[in-house]
């Protein structure tokens, strides 16, 4: 993994991130508002969905462009089990539009700015990278979970939100393990978990999850699933993933 972090000279002037990792409608970015809304420091907002929605052209979302596969698809499966899953695909444009939003993120940091991140993190290449850019960074990863029960019966309640994409992801966003707080918002209020990741920031102020989790990536002691070929993370057409098959 590459030191990518930024300016040794520059982090003493670095603002404090804070990472909300978990599946979708597990409430990121609720609490992500509700931070932005009750801290007595702004934070600034960036997550895939805000990016994705406001940066990259409609006709990626609502239309049907010839490289659209090579930027982000999403695909309607069953499980082993028969339950739908909709799987999300990003191409090599996709992975790229990630990156930058990742260097974005230190970039905001290491010019004194505090950023709260609403993230999926069910690719490990974009755990790396994270974790990679903000080296110098004050970062709390906080894991917010909750029953698939759960998730599944909010996702019935977002009709923008296809069926089944909570569970495509469920057992891949948390797959690392190791975060600096975990939180389960199917037993607390989006107030209350917002309280308690100002209550660790104010106790805790070492965070030591990313400093853990780069120490593992460049020991090898991580599976390697990144340094992959450009292009990956999206099937060829006429293939689904193994263990799925189109409805």
């Amino acid at each position: 993994m590459p030191d990518t972090g930024i300016d040794a000279a520059k982090r003493h002037l670095a603002g404090t991130v804070l990472v909300l990792n978990g599946p979708s409608s597990v409430g990121k970015t609720s609490v992500q508002r509700e931070i932005q809304k009750s801290f007595e420091q702004p934070y600034l907002a960036v997550g895939i969905d805000y990016l994705f929605t406001c940066t990259m052209p409609a006709r990626y979302r609502d239309g049907d462009p010839p490289d659209k596969r090579e930027v982000f698809v999403g695909e309607s499966l069953k499980d082993s089990s028969g339950m739908p899953v909709y799987a999300l695909h990003f191409g090599h444009k996709g992975h790229r539009f990630m990156s930058g939003m990742h260097h974005a993120i230190a970039a905001f940091a290491a010019c004194g700015n505090n950023v709260v991140v609403d993230h999926i993190l069910f690719e490990e290449r974009w755990l790396r990278e994270l974790v990679a850019v903000l080296e110098g960074v004050t970062v709390y990863f906080i894991g917010l979970r909750a029953p698939l029960s759960t998730l599944e019966s909010r996702e019935r309640g977002r009709p923008e939100h296809p069926a089944g994409v909570s569970r495509w992801h469920y057992d891949e966003v948390h797959k690392h393990d190791l975060y600096d707080l975990e939180l389960d918002t199917s037993v607390r209020s989006v107030q209350e978990c917002t309280e308690a990741i100002r209550r660790h920031i104010q106790t805790q102020p070492s965070p030591n999850a990313f400093p853990r989790l780069r120490q593992l990536f460049r020991s090898g002691e991580v599976d390697r699933r990144v340094g992959e070929e450009p292009g990956d993370g999206f099937l060829p057409d006429g293939e689904n993933l193994a263990g799925y098959t189109a409805p």
